[in-house]
């Protein structure tokens, strides 16, 4: 049975959602400026450091980064997770509904038709 989209649009919590995606937005913006920014510098010629010290503190600071980058993507990915369950759920609540409607629908019809003949 289809699902009436319209009807399921009008009971989507809009305010929630439209609340929501200017962070959502914002992160995936961030994110992706990051991971752009990360791509141009590995494709530029790096310098070869030379002290073991040095070396070290710029792997440290690259894993830093990309802990930091993997926490941010993963916190993104965990709201429209969360976001993606609020609707699902929502459209399936009004496929229960549209279904519940449907056999008082029919119900009444019947009830019409027998109400019709005994008359």
């Amino acid at each position: 049975m289809p699902i009436p989209w319209l009807a399921a649009a009008k009971i989507i919590p809009w305010t929630e959602v439209i609340a929501a995606a200017p962070g959502i937005a914002r992160g995936a913006r961030d994110l992706w400026k990051r991971t752009k920014t990360r791509e141009e510098a590995q494709s530029a010629p790096d310098t070869v450091i030379d002290d073991p010290v040095a070396r070290l503190t710029a792997l440290e600071r690259s894993v830093a980064e990309l802990t930091q980058e993997a926490e941010q993507g993963s916190e993104l990915i965990a709201q429209l997770a969360e976001q993606n369950q609020r609707l699902v759920a929502t459209l399936d609540r009004q496929k229960r509904n549209t279904q519940w409607a449907l056999i008082l629908a029919i119900a009444a019809l019947l009830g019409l038709a027998v109400v019709l003949m005994t008359a």
